[in-house]
């Protein structure tokens, strides 16, 4: 974590150049996990946090990803379906992916509560996809937990599902 926090202060300040920042950010990005514990569990701050880093010079976010993955999504049809895996205390986030069964087994590797859970969001608009990441096998896609709460009512459907 001291990654994200050394990354997050020079953000703040302004230091970091439009050239360096989407690859620097990706280095912090993979070497995080849980970036909610940064900001002591405060879930709106991380969502303001990352939602503003993800806004920082978006035309050139293509850079977050290897020419690969960009390809990947810029492949992805109009309305895709995304699983997230977690429990009751983290099932709104950042990270979600196009593989149910790898959700399904994060969701019961980390439920601290003993009690997983699985989010399922279908129709959610490609374009609401920050980034496409593709890690341990599985893609994951970056969206914005507040995009999905929004859209939610008008242009996707969402189930939680205990495991």
């Amino acid at each position: 974590m001291e990654e994200f926090r050394d990354f997050y202060k020079e953000f703040k300040n302004g230091t970091i150049i439009a050239e360096d920042y989407w690859p620097l950010w990706r280095r912090v990005w993979d070497s995080c996990d849980y970036f909610t514990s940064y900001f002591e569990g405060d879930i709106s701050k991380r969502d303001n946090a990352l939602g503003a880093l993800f806004s920082q010079y978006a035309h050139l976010r293509s850079n977050f990803m290897t020419p690969e993955e960009n390809a990947k999504l810029l492949s992805l049809p109009d309305h895709v379906t995304v699983f997230r895996g977690g429990q009751q205390a983290n099932i709104s986030g950042w990270s979600w992916t196009l593989e149910r069964e790898f959700a399904e087994r994060y969701a019961k590797s980390g439920a601290t509560d003993n009690r997983p859970l699985l989010a399922v969001v279908s129709s959610l608009p490609s374009a609401a996809v920050l980034a496409y990441i593709e890690k341990d096998g599985a893609s994951e896609l970056i969206v914005d937990p507040l995009t999905i709460t929004i859209e939610t009512g008008d242009y996707t459907n969402i189930i939680f599902e205990r495991l």
